[in-house]
């Protein structure tokens, strides 16, 4: 079969059935809940029983839709090793032989299709170049991004002095932190210099050695979550760099990886 689907695209629809869809449920049985209550329906102890349910619920759909997305996933992807890391990454599967993986609903056809679908893993993933990049790029703070957190720390100030001339004294951590705030953004405002350089031959960091694509392995760019907040970075070899206040796009970065790569391999 012709893999016509990318690797973003198919994370794109499994994000739709295996998170959006689920969170849905989730949501609109704990709001039935909550009404059937106003409408004295059900009685009030019910309501945590809606909210097990609605997460119970969620559970299930996400169970019942996620191996009919890796089957239509794996089979139109080309780069299904980049795909699963991925969908792994962003939550919407997870790791082979993991416990959560075995509360999946999987039919003996969808098992013998996966099984079939393992032989695309055994080849490495495809990349191509692309003449539209620059033989080399400089990755720099992102001057607007740093403004922006600028004002949000000077907002902080103002409010922790607002609330010290009103002699609430917990402000002070609040202007504390404003002031840290400030002095990180205008630390990296002033700081001109490119912080990540990559081209054919490697990747440079600021005030480190290039190092060479022949020495680099497990280069990806990743997205790393904690509750509500989460943060991007580019990883490789024991180094994690977050690259939110930087000049450069999550998807802009990965393709670079992969063309720079595809360069240097072409030249030895």
């Amino acid at each position: 079969m012709e893999n016509t689907i990318t690797v973003n695209e198919a994370i794109s629809k499994g994000k739709i059935r295996l998170v959006h869809l689920p969170m849905i449920v989730i949501i609109g049985i704990i709001i039935l809940g909550f009404i059937l209550y106003y409408m004295k329906i059900v009685p009030g102890c019910s309501i945590p029983i809606t909210f097990v349910l609605g997460f119970l619920c969620g559970w299930l759909t996400w169970s019942y839709f996620v191996n009919k997305w890796k089957i239509w996933a794996f089979e139109n992807v080309r780069n299904v090793n980049e795909l699963r890391r991925k969908a792994v990454d962003q939550k919407l599967i997870w790791e082979n032989d993991s416990w959560f993986e075995k509360t999946e609903f999987k039919s003996l056809s969808q098992k013998i299709k996966l099984e079939e679908l393992e032989k695309k893993f055994l080849e490495n993933d495809v990349y191509k170049d692309d003449i539209s990049i620059p033989k080399e790029t400089l990755i720099f703070y992102s001057k607007n991004t740093l403004i922006f957190l600028l004002i949000i720390s000077l907002g902080l100030i103002s409010l922790g002095v607002y609330f010290l001339w009103e002699k609430e004294y917990f402000a002070i951590f609040i202007s504390a932190f404003g002031f840290y705030m400030a002095y990180e953004q205008i630390k990296k405002l002033s700081d001109n210099d490119p912080q990540i350089i990559i081209n054919d031959k490697g990747i440079q960091l600021k005030n480190k050695k290039l190092k060479s694509w022949s020495k680099i392995y497990n280069d990806r760019v990743f997205t790393r979550s904690s509750g509500k907040n989460s943060r991007n970075y580019l990883s490789f070899n024991n180094e994690m760099i977050e690259i939110d206040d930087l000049s450069i796009k999550f998807d802009e970065l990965e393709t670079l990886l992969h063309v720079y790569r595809v360069r240097f391999e072409n030249n030895h």
